[in-house]
């Protein structure tokens, strides 16, 4: 009989608040901020099948069709191989971020049992044999993975309820709702679904195995040896189904949660991009050299927005194709170097303002004017910036100013605002984070310029200007690589500011906005009990 014994593993979503395009590069760093709405594997054993003479790994995505979402893997030893086959590839194609995770994820678990006992490859083997299936009692492993609703877009089932597309809307939704259609005829909403997918498969199944033993609550500290090791793994099997090495905030987020990241030496994993998939060698170590935290040189350092702020987050119905404009992007940069390095080193000094001025604003919590001032601020527009001029700002704004405004001078700013305000500086420090961010966004319009990519098309200009014209909306963005795809708001967390940015973004003429459930969320990684995620149980007996 199989054991009772279950595992589940989430890790949150991302928003790459600020650091696109940058993040690629180690001299740059990105502000990553995690989401609410998080990704959740789930580990039990198989029943025993007195027929079934193979060891197997069934994969399944509770949310969508079972017979076209259901990915199911023989694992056997032949010769001095551990040999991975998919059973139903012809019927189902292959899944290539389950089929990669797995099998590195197996291979790690061969070297982990073999360095860590006296067992040496066939026999580690054969011990990673007996874990998978309980020492016999069970036929493999079941695996469901779901995913909070605000990963895919949830517009089609809102109409078919006939429902407005709008947050009191989404709430209304069960838990993890059943989608009609396969994976990849499936949109999803850019939280970094891949990457939240691969973390907690990694995690949940090094976990139920007993190869890493991981904390039991967040927030974690990053020094964690073996949480390094999945944020490792993951990382590797993550750029491994991309086919490219790429920056791994997303996945460094789904580990650590919120925090200021600097992207990993692409070299770190270099040497394991080319090797080949199928079979496991057991004669040899390959993974752990390589994986073994202390060669990464990653840079992780804690962050949080303050309180009584919120991020809030809609999907734009019109589509990016993200590694289009990264490769068109990059591509401007290796050919006009020069220009290329002074708007990235400004932008990069912009982006390290907002990273500060959080930090200040969160400082100031605990004085005894922060909350009446946040809530005050939260039913005023905090000022047009549109308006002034810049004057002194630039002798706190570490931004060459002079030639910043030749290049765009209609965002100016208002010396008698900051004055009015001088004895309250939480209502100044939101006032400048409010500046700060229309910055950023006129230096990434003019990288659209410079390199023909739409990072802040025009579409997207127009919406972001009439949401910061709202009543407690300090400033917004697109995330990421921008386009068209998505975009965060930064406002004072209130029903009233959250019901007003709902209403016009319900009322959007220009593209189709609807927003998602999810906020910013301090934790990463986190092991979970069944019963308190709402609805988790439910889904996993669909």
């Amino acid at each position: 009989m199989a054991t009772s014994k279950t595992t589940t593993v989430s890790s949150p979503g991302k928003v790459l608040l600020a650091g696109g395009y940058l993040v690629l590069d180690r001299e740059y760093s990105g502000l990553v901020v995690a989401t609410s709405s998080r990704f959740y594997s789930t580990v039990t054993s198989l029943p025993k099948s007195t027929a079934q003479d193979k060891v197997i790994l069934s994969v399944r995505a509770g949310q969508f069709p079972k017979e076209s979402s259901t990915w199911t893997y023989s694992v056997n030893i032949q010769n001095d191989r551990l040999v991975i086959n998919q059973i139903n590839e012809n019927e189902l194609g292959k899944n290539k971020f389950i089929f990669i995770a797995l099998f590195q994820i197996l291979s790690l678990a061969c070297e982990k049992i073999a360095t860590e006992s006296s067992l040496k490859g066939l026999d580690a083997a054969h011990e990673l044999l007996r874990r998978i299936t309980d020492d016999g009692n069970s036929d493999g492993l079941d695996i469901v993975v779901l995913a909070d609703n605000d990963f895919y877009s949830q517009r089609e089932q809102l109409s078919a309820l006939s429902l407005p597309t709008q947050i009191h809307s989404l709430s209304s939704l069960q838990p993890f709702t059943p989608l009609p259609r396969p994976i990849p005829q499936t949109n999803k909403t850019g939280l970094g679904s891949s990457a939240a997918l691969v973390t907690s498969l990694v995690a949940s199944l090094l976990s139920h195995l007993n190869i890493v033993t991981l904390p039991s609550s967040y927030p974690q500290s990053n020094s964690n040896h073996d949480l390094q090791l999945v944020h490792s793994l993951a990382q590797f099997a993550h750029c491994l189904a991309q086919g490219k090495v790429g920056s791994g905030f997303d996945v460094s987020s789904a580990v650590f949660g919120t925090h200021i990241y600097t992207r990993f030496s692409p070299s770190v994993l270099s040497p394991l991009m080319d090797r080949p998939l199928g079979s496991i060698t057991l004669s040899s170590p390959t993974l752990l050299p390589a994986l073994e935290p202390s060669q990464w040189d990653q840079r992780t350092t804690a962050f949080r927005l303050p309180k009584g702020l919120r991020l809030i987050l809609a999907d734009v119905d019109a589509g990016t194709d993200t590694p289009s404009f990264v490769g068109k992007v990059l591509t401007w940069r290796k050919e006009n170097p020069e220009i290329a390095k002074k708007l990235w080193d400004d932008l990069d000094i912009a982006n390290r303002q907002i990273e500060r001025l959080l930090t200040e604003l969160v400082a100031r919590e605990g004085q005894v004017d922060y909350d009446e001032t946040v809530g005050w601020m939260g039913e005023r527009h905090i000022e047009d910036v549109s308006l002034y001029s810049f004057s002194d700002y630039s002798k706190r704004f570490l931004v060459p100013i002079c030639d910043y405004q030749v290049r765009v001078g209609r965002i100016r700013v208002d010396m008698s605002v900051l004055e009015q305000h001088k004895e309250n500086p939480t209502a100044v420090l939101l006032y400048e984070i409010r500046l700060t961010l229309f910055i950023i966004r006129d230096f990434q319009r003019r990288m659209s310029e410079l390199s023909g990519v739409p990072i802040e098309p025009p579409e997207q200009t127009r919406l972001l200007d009439a949401c910061s014209e709202l009543e407690g909306v300090i400033g917004g963005g697109v995330p990421g690589a921008g386009g068209y795809d998505a975009l965060f708001l930064l406002i004072v967390d209130t029903p009233s500011v959250v019901s007003r940015v709902d209403d016009l973004w319900s009322g959007w003429k220009e593209m189709s906005v609807c927003p998602l459930l999810a906020k910013q969320s301090d934790g990463g990684l986190k092991v979970e009990e069944l019963d308190a995620v709402k609805g988790l149980k439910e889904a996993l007996s669909r």
